[in-house]
């Protein structure tokens, strides 16, 4: 019977992803070989649209269970998940999702372009912020996205510190992101 969290996958270059331990494992992993004993078979690896059987086809099959095939996806996923997660600018919670983030960006844009507008913005939890002026408006917009590129800077070291070693496993990424 197929269990996502204790399946392989083998790519026809000879990788070998295990679910268990969301990791590509070689050929003679014990856990695979007791595994096969068990009467079953890897999935072949999924090939994108090209027809390329790469990382990413993969994760397509396994994000729905909240699975990664290796730190860097799953840095992505903290860095995404801490991007839009909301931040508190002032005393005030806002939310970061990308929707948020693009009108934030119009909006700065539109109080640069008319200085006496004031601005009324909904929070995530369906309150209204204090009413903004223009210049308000501009620093919210700016230490929302200073925030995001924040967590892209974060992302982009955790990466380079994966690719170095210095970086292993996942509580190591959790870390990073604080």
């Amino acid at each position: 019977m197929y269990d996502p969290f204790n399946w392989y996958w083998l790519a026809d270059d000879g990788r070998l992803f295990s679910s268990a331990v969301q990791a590509v494992v070689p050929a003679d992993d014990a856990a695979y070989q007791a595994w096969r004993a068990g009467g079953r078979a890897a999935t072949r690896w999924p090939a994108d649209a090209a027809g390329l059987q790469t990382t990413m086809s993969l994760q397509d099959v396994l994000t729905p269970y909240g699975l990664y095939v290796d730190l860097k996806v799953y840095a992505a996923a903290v860095r995404y998940a801490k991007e839009t997660g909301g931040v508190t600018v002032g005393e005030v919670r806002y939310p970061t999702d990308r929707e948020t983030q693009s009108k934030l960006t119009a909006a700065a844009v539109f109080a640069q372009v008319d200085g006496s507008q004031t601005f009324r913005w909904k929070l995530a939890d369906g309150t209204f912020a204090p009413v903004l002026t223009a210049s308000e408006m501009i620093a919210v917009a700016a230490a929302i996205g200073g925030f995001v590129n924040a967590c892209f800077a974060t992302e982009q070291d955790v990466v380079t510190r994966i690719d170095s070693g210095a970086i292993v496993n996942r509580s190591q990424v959790d870390a990073a992101f604080g």
